[in-house]
């Protein structure tokens, strides 16, 4: 009989806290708190959940170990004394404000919980940049132009910025009439019949990269890494520009189309009348041979796509970045 009493009452009990987070996910939405936030992922909805749970389980313990005591009548007696009614009204108020905040906090959580990013970009864009800036920070604190490097993320993933894969360490491509192309992650680090991204950065790079394996391609912080110590490297490699954006410019034609391609476009352009091989923009760009037949799979040439890429980067998209170059 006690069993049964006891079921019963938490059966109430379930039903009442199902109202309050219910009603914690109706406020959070109307404070303009951004989608779903999933299992606890970040420190408040940590807090959150943990806090749920310890008041659910006290409260379970209690209903099986002082079945006997009911709450609601010695909440009443003790509202008979001043001092008593003070503080159940405390105690209640307390709770249910602890609850409700609990329930916000484990249901859904602000825009910029990762930090503090401006609204309207991407929604992955908000777990992953902080990411891809915490490897800037430490591989290339002085990398020249920060919201490059962002656009060149929102690049390889972002068919539209409101795709599932746009800035996802999950964005993947495959190609199979392209020797068996297979892109990876927030820099889309690319697999071949004839090349492989990930082992040529591994050899270069060793214990920085030393968990990332193509079984295991989806660590955004390995991503990361690759990304920004290929961009140092063939930032650097470029001789012979001081302009930081022209420079970009062609370490970009470089990731995409490789750094042979970047020095024949060069190479090409300095035979020409008028183009200067120091600058990228409306000179090495149009450097590019004419090449007829688009790509196995694609829809254009490589000459094409090796032109669109920095277009694309630093023209197109990296705006929507710019408060990261003011720090």
């Amino acid at each position: 009989m006690k069993w049964n009493q006891v079921w019963n009452e938490l059966r109430g009990d379930f039903h009442r806290v199902g109202q309050w987070l219910i009603l914690a996910l109706v406020l959070a939405a109307s404070l303009h708190f951004i989608p779903w936030g999933g299992l606890p992922g970040d420190l408040l909805s940590v807090v959150g959940f943990v806090l749920v749970l310890l008041v659910l389980l006290v409260h379970l313990l209690r209903r099986i170990a002082l079945g006997g005591v009911q709450l609601i009548s010695t909440a009443r007696r003790a509202a008979d004394d001043p001092i008593g009614a003070a503080i159940v009204f405390a105690a209640t108020v307390g709770f249910m404000a602890a609850l409700l905040w609990a329930g916000v906090t484990l249901f859904v959580r602000p825009a910029n919980a990762e930090s503090d990013l401006p609204r309207g970009l991407p929604a992955n864009a908000y777990q992953n940049l902080p990411i891809v800036m915490d490897a800037k920070m430490q591989f290339w604190p002085d990398h020249p132009m920060p919201s490059a490097l962002a656009a060149q993320v929102e690049q390889e993933t972002c068919i539209t910025l409101k795709s599932k894969h746009c800035w996802s360490e999950r964005a993947e491509n495959r190609n199979a009439k392209n020797n068996n192309e297979r892109g990876v992650g927030l820099g889309q680090c690319t697999r071949t019949d004839k090349f492989d991204c990930m082992a040529e950065a591994k050899r270069r790079y060793g214990a920085l990269l030393a968990g990332w394996s193509w079984d295991k391609p989806y660590n955004p912080m390995y991503q990361s890494r690759a990304l920004v110590l290929q961009d140092k490297g063939l930032y650097s490699s470029i001789r012979g520009v001081d302009d930081r954006r022209e420079q970009l410019a062609m370490m970009l034609v470089g990731y995409n189309a490789g750094p042979g391609t970047l020095a024949k476009r060069r190479a090409l352009c300095s035979t020409k009348s008028g183009c200067d091989p120091a600058r990228w923009f409306g000179h090495a760009e149009l450097a590019d041979g004419k090449s007829a037949k688009n790509l196995p799979g694609y829809s254009r040439t490589a000459a094409d796509i090796a032109r669109e890429y920095p277009h694309n980067i630093l023209i197109v998209r990296q705006p929507r970045y710019a408060f990261l170059d003011r720090g």
